[in-house]
């Protein structure tokens, strides 16, 4: 079973709950049984900057489970701007980590079935 901390576990929760389209100029949405919360918070000084990213994730409850998780993205540059470091992390702070798996797996699956669903139906 994959860790959470693993980039491609944050990279599938950050599609599944991406509803950017819906969701311009809101920080918060709700989506698949997930209530989002977006924040930027930055800072700048004369030898560095930087902002970071905090996606707050949480379910409603239900088959699976209760968990809340904070995806943070870092973005550090020098005084001139040149990208410094840009880590990215994720936080349970509820819940288990299984049952986050668990809730991608569920979702991801579901995804890749719509899609397929709609390939087979677009005109050749």
């Amino acid at each position: 079973m994959l860790r959470l901390s693993r980039a491609i576990v944050i990279q599938d929760l950050e599609l599944l709950v991406d509803d950017s389209i819906g969701r311009v100029g809101r920080h918060e949405w709700s989506v698949r049984g997930i209530d989002c919360r977006w924040e930027r918070h930055s800072h700048s000084a004369a030898a560095y900057s930087f902002d970071l990213d905090v996606l707050n994730l949480r379910t409603k409850g239900g088959a699976g489970g209760v968990w809340e998780l904070f995806i943070v993205s870092e973005y550090w540059r020098s005084g001139q701007g040149t990208p410094l470091h840009n880590p990215k992390w994720l936080k349970v702070v509820r819940g288990k980590p299984n049952d986050v798996l668990k809730w991608i797996k569920l979702h991801r699956d579901e995804a890749l079935e719509k899609s397929r669903a709609a390939a087979t139906k677009a005109p050749v």
